[in-house]
């Protein structure tokens, strides 16, 4: 399985100069829609009641950005390719480059996933969601981002297979034609969005559930 995420250790010390990598979501999504704890599957969500503040982890920093690719005729984010506008490698056919900035990004995960899950399972709701739904996921980590814009941009070779990014101004665009630089994202309504998470498989095993491997953010396409 391919992930769209940089490989991180959730367990390490968090501070504001140590932030998690996270699966880039399809696309921005309203604040209200993914919470930390969720159980999520393709088609149903659920969001329990039964976790409390000190279950959490909360991190930030003020200032935001990402370079991703993005599928050119559909939109959809693919991956993130990190915060430095520098790459190493050309997008395949079909895809293009875009970059996220952000006046800030809050970063929410659980302190202890696995205890997390065995809280949320206490409930009844829950039990009962998880016997309609199962192959699911357990939310972990979720990445909000306030008042962010979404542009396109192109890769300049600068030599020894390296790559500038630059973000696309006006109606600048490849090959001399014209066209709007930002990225066509859904409106979501809100002045944070959520552009990533880290959801990890919910497994049974003798009649017990735990947590499995992380999956991909397709919960959301």
């Amino acid at each position: 399985m391919s992930f769209t995420r940089r490989r991180s250790s959730l367990e390490a010390p968090l501070s504001p100069s140590i932030i998690p990598d996270l699966a880039l979501l399809p696309k921005p999504l309203n604040n209200k829609t993914i919470s930390v704890g969720q159980l999520v599957s393709r088609t149903s969500k659920h969001d329990p009641s039964t976790l409390e503040h000190r279950d959490y982890d909360d991190v930030g920093s003020k200032w935001y950005k990402d370079v991703i690719s993005f599928d050119g005729k559909s939109g959809r984010f693919i991956e993130s390719l990190g915060g430095a506008y520098m790459v190493q490698k050309q997008p395949g056919e079909g895809t293009e480059v875009g970059t996220i900035e952000a006046e800030s990004q809050h970063v929410r995960l659980l302190k202890d996933a696995d205890a997390a899950l065995e809280k949320v399972l206490r409930d009844d709701k829950a039990q009962a969601w998880l016997k309609e739904n199962q192959e699911a996921g357990f939310v972990v980590a979720i990445r909000e981002v306030l008042n962010a814009s979404y542009k396109r941009a192109r890769l300049v070779d600068i030599g020894a297979g390296n790559y500038e990014v630059r973000r696309e101004v006006g109606h600048e665009g490849q090959g001399g034609k014209r066209r709007d630089s930002g990225l066509d994202v859904p409106e979501t309504h809100t002045k944070t969005d959520i552009v990533g998470v880290v959801v990890r498989e919910i497994v049974k095993n003798n009649g017990e559930y735990s947590l499995g491997d992380e999956l991909e953010a397709t919960f959301w396409e």
